[in-house]
């Protein structure tokens, strides 16, 4: 992990290479958001100077900022596009909040919002099409106002509500006008450490176009344009599957998707569930899985390069994890190298047992395919 010559590079080269050869010329939904990795425990050991701080500006630690990508007809994962490791300098608290406010966008940390798309592209220009999924805090003017073309849409949950351009009124404001397009029920699982109790949504939905006016903060010199056209799509629950006590669901997604019919907004629905994969993959690398915060090694350098190595192995975990119920068929070859494959040949041989149950159901060369 010290050895000078293997660097952060050369292990973020290999994981884009090996995303850029399984994509091609697929439809792909790359799914991006940050993690951070704490040390606090292990302070004393680490070399003092090689490791900035965290979000709370006091502990050793790196944030890890991620695009995994997705085949839009499978979801199975096809690798990791983008990725960004960094550390705060414990003096950054006492920089002036406004005047950073005015920054330009590639001055700032949300950059990587924008950063990690346009990596993404360059790096798999053969693909067909390309979805992004992402969580409130990618809900950033700049990226809905630079980024959508014919051949790249955004679903974003909206961080709160916004100004419309044509009319007084706020983006909830006019979606409360509409009336509602259908619904449908999902399945909710408990949740004890948030107080969510297991239940049946019943979910409403609405959709209408927008066309959202710029931020107040964002000047002439942001190169910006005044206003955005946008879909609306909401999912809200109704009050009597809500249990007492437990907020409703509600989701606000934007999208630049075209969407005209209940079932086009259920499918921008549908995709926006599965940005949980990439909550998935943080939590394998975590306390839960890989553990990458318990590592002992010394320095900066060392940690982050181990966090590299950990997302190739929870990247597999969860390709894996997602085709072991046989639904989709894959190439062993796209997630394992010949030697791998090889390993798990002979593992497969020494461990399978005398009968059928304790035999290996899948073909040889293949992911996830079931004997006939």
């Amino acid at each position: 992990m010290n050895n000078s010559k293997i660097t952060e590079e050369h292990l973020i080269e290999a994981l884009q290479l090996q995303c850029q050869q399984n994509c091609g010329q697929k439809h792909i939904i790359g799914i991006q958001d940050t993690s951070e990795y704490n040390y606090t425990h292990h302070r004393r050991r680490i070399k003092e100077g090689t490791l900035g701080v965290v979000g709370n500006n006091h502990d050793p630690g790196y944030f890890a900022h991620l695009m995994v990508v997705f085949d839009a007809e499978t979801y199975l994962p096809q690798g990791i596009s983008y990725c960004r490791l960094w550390s705060r300098d414990q003096q950054r608290k006492g920089r002036d909040h406004e005047a950073s406010k005015k920054l330009p966008i590639e001055e700032k940390e949300s950059y990587r919002w924008l950063e990690a798309i346009d990596q993404t592209r360059r790096l798999l220009n053969q693909t067909s099409h390309f979805t992004f999924l992402s969580d409130r805090e990618s809900d950033i003017y700049q990226l809905w106002s630079k980024i959508p073309d014919e051949k790249t849409d955004l679903i974003i949950r909206a961080r709160g509500d916004r100004l419309l351009f044509d009319q007084p009124l706020t983006m909830i404001e006019s979606l409360d006008k509409y009336e509602i397009a259908g619904s449908f029920s999902i399945e909710l699982k408990g949740d004890t450490r948030v107080k969510k109790s297991r239940r049946t949504a019943l979910l409403h939905v609405k959709f209408k176009g927008v066309l959202i006016k710029k931020a107040k903060g964002l000047t002439q010199g942001h190169d910006v344009s005044k206003n955005v056209s946008l879909m609306l799509v909401e999912a809200k629950e109704d009050p009597s599957t809500c249990k007492e006590g437990q907020p409703p669901v509600h989701w606000l997604l934007l999208t630049t998707h075209d969407v005209r019919t209940f079932e086009q907004a259920c499918n921008i629905i549908n995709w926006y569930s599965f940005r949980w994969q990439i909550e998935q993959f943080f939590r394998i690398t975590k306390l839960q899985g890989i553990n990458l915060e318990a590592s002992q090694l010394e320095t900066g350098v060392a940690l982050k390069k181990l966090g590299l190595i950990g997302f190739a192995s929870a990247l597999k975990i969860l390709q894996l994890s997602l085709a072991r119920d046989g639904t989709h068929n894959d190439q062993v070859n796209k997630y394992f190298n010949t030697q791998e494959v090889q390993v798990l040949g002979l593992l497969d041989e020494k461990l399978k047992g005398t009968t059928i149950k304790q035999q290996n159901p899948h073909s040889k060369y293949t992911l996830v395919s079931r004997h006939k």
